[in-house]
C-alpha cells in the first residue's frame, strides 16, 4: 500500500504485456513489477495517460475512446457547509433532497450545458443535490458535540473553469474564487429554501469545482462518474460488450465504475465483475448463495 504516489505509466515487456506500473516519487520514479494489474484510474487515465500508445491500441476500449463512442462524464460543483447546532436544534431530517425547477430533466441539463461561465451569474441553479452526512452517521454526535455537516452538489462543465486547471491549488487568483462564489451561493440559496432556519448556522463553507475534481482525483475534466451516461453507451451491444474487466492486453484488467455504471453501486459491482474474473469464478454466484444461508440459518 503506497499513499501519495501517482501512478505515472503502466510497464510492459518486450511482448506487450503489462507486468507493473512505475510510480513517481520525490527521489525519483520506482517501478513496482507484478503480475497483474488492475486499473481503477478510469477508462480515459488508463488508456490515454498511462499505457504505452502502441500497447492501448491493442485494445478494442481504445478504439471506443478515439471514435468517440464513449467521452469523459459531466463535472460538478460541490459545496461543504459546517453547521452550529445539533440536527434536532435545526430541525433537520435525515434525507437526501434531488431538487428540480420543472418536470423537463432533460431540458434542465440541456440548458445548464448551453451556459457560459459569464453567464453564470444571470439564472439560477435549475438542478440540486442536498444531503446532511453528519445524520447518517451515529457516532457523530459523540465525535462533533454541537456540529451538523451539509453537501450540496449540483452539475457543472469543465469549460468554465478550465482556465485555472494548471494553477497551484488554493492560489488560482480572484476571478477563480468570484467564479466559484456565484455558483456557490446560488447553490446555497437554493438549500435554504428547504431549511431556512439554516441561514444564521454556518460555520464552515467550502466549494469544489471541476477542476478540484481533477486535482484531487485526477479526473481529466473533473468528471465524478467516469464515463459519459448515455443512451449511445448503454444502448449500443458493440460499446456493452467492450466495457468490461478484461481489456485483451495481457496483465491488464479493469474495475469500477467505467465497467457497469456510476456511483457507489456501480464502483461495486465493477470491483466484483473484475475479482470473477480474475479468479474465474462467479462471485455474483457465491453471494447469492451465501444471502441464501445466512436467510436460512436466521
Amino acid at each position: 500500500m503506497l499513499v501519495r504516489a501517482p501512478v505515472t505509466s503502466i510497464l510492459t515487456d518486450e511482448n506487450g504485456n503489462v507486468n507493473g506500473v512505475q510510480v513517481g516519487r520525490s527521489s525519483g520514479p520506482v517501478d513496482i513489477r507484478a503480475p497483474l494489474v488492475i486499473s481503477d484510474a478510469g477508462i480515459v487515465n488508463t488508456f490515454t495517460r498511462l499505457l504505452p500508445t502502441a500497447i492501448a491500441q491493442k485494445s478494442s476500449i481504445h478504439q471506443l475512446l478515439t471514435s468517440g463512442k464513449v467521452e469523459s462524464g459531466l463535472s460538478c460543483m460541490s459545496v461543504f457547509v459546517g453547521l452550529r447546532g445539533t440536527t434536532q436544534e435545526l430541525g433537520i431530517k435525515s434525507q437526501n433532497i434531488w431538487s428540480y425547477v420543472s418536470n423537463d430533466l432533460d431540458g434542465l441539463m440541456n440548458d445548464l450545458m448551453s451556459k457560459e461561465s459569464s453567464e453564470l451569474s444571470h439564472f439560477d441553479i435549475p438542478l440540486l443535490f442536498l444531503s446532511f452526512p453528519s445524520t447518517k452517521d451515529p457516532t457523530y454526535p459523540e465525535r462533533y458535540p454541537g456540529k451538523t455537516v451539509c453537501t450540496l452538489v449540483t452539475m457543472a462543465k469543465w469549460e468554465w473553469f478550465e482556465w485555472w486547471k494548471n494553477d497551484r491549488v488554493m492560489k488560482r487568483g480572484e476571478d477563480y474564487e468570484s467564479l466559484k462564489k456565484t455558483v456557490a451561493d446560488k447553490m446555497w440559496k437554493s438549500a435554504l429554501e428547504f431549511y431556512p432556519q439554516l441561514a444564521d448556522k454556518v460555520e464552515y463553507f467550502e466549494v469544489g469545482t471541476p477542476v478540484t475534481n481533477n486535482y484531487y482525483l485526477n479526473t481529466p475534466r473533473g468528471e465524478i462518474y467516469g464515463l459519459e451516461h448515455n443512451t449511445t453507451r448503454f444502448g449500443n451491444p458493440e460499446i456493452a460488450m467492450n466495457l468490461r474487466a478484461n481489456t485483451g492486453i495481457p496483465g491488464l484488467m479493469l474495475t469500477g465504475q467505467d465497467i457497469v455504471s456510476c456511483g457507489f453501486t456501480g464502483a461495486l459491482l465493477g470491483g466484483l465483475m473484475c475479482a470473477s474474473s480474475v479468479l474465474k469464478r462467479n462471485l455474483y454466484g457465491d453471494l447469492a448463495a451465501l444471502r441464501k444461508q445466512l436467510r436460512k440459518a436466521k
